[in-house]
């Protein structure tokens, strides 16, 4: 016994098709535009995120980091002037928000000192010509994805007002004042 093909269900089994490819390709991007997990190191005390502005011209007496991030989420900030320190907690989903602000979207692991300064001297070769004075150097250092990165700079936020356009500038000067912001935020308790 021979099947015949029913020519009227031809425009249905296109539709089918075409519905079965396009659900498999929206599944497909989904995954794609899903983020991938930021992958915190095993040890929950562990710092996985700090900032500190540096001296910057005064004596310093707290202890440096100035902001410290545990991976659980604890925070502690040391007052540069009196050494004084304010705790908070982040949850696992502020945390994991911050994190992806600094690693992903600001592209810290890509960031490093030598190309901060390479964006920098191109974009005084047109002038003006600057000189920092009295700035901390910066320091931010990441843990997280199975790696640990730290990048320091002096006077990054000076040199952007003078170079607004000097690549990966801004990704550093980006991180430093959302840490910073964060910083002085819990320092008043909030």
């Amino acid at each position: 016994m021979t099947r015949q093909f029913n020519l009227r269900m031809l425009p249905f089994t296109l539709i089918a098709a075409v519905l079965a490819a396009g659900a498999a390709s929206w599944a497909q991007d989904k995954k794609a535009d899903e983020p991938k997990p930021i992958v915190l190191p095993k040890d929950p005390k562990a710092v996985v995120l700090s900032y500190d502005p540096g001296a910057g011209g005064f004596i310093r007496k707290g202890e440096a980091p100035y902001l410290k991030i545990q991976g659980d989420g604890s925070v502690t900030v040391t007052n540069l002037h009196d050494g004084a320190k304010k705790e908070a907690k982040l949850t696992a989903k502020e945390l994991d928000d911050l994190l992806r602000f600094v690693i992903v979207d600001k592209k810290f692991f890509d960031l490093t000192e030598k190309k901060i300064q390479a964006a920098i001297n191109e974009a005084a070769a047109k002038g003006p010509f600057i000189a920092i004075g009295g700035a901390g150097t910066a320091k931010i250092t990441v843990e997280a994805n199975g790696k640990k990165h730290e990048v320091s700079f002096r006077g990054a936020s000076a040199y952007l007002q003078a170079y607004p356009k000097a690549e990966v500038l801004p990704l550093f000067v980006a991180v430093e004042k959302r840490l910073n912001d964060y910083a002085i935020g819990v320092a008043k308790g909030k």
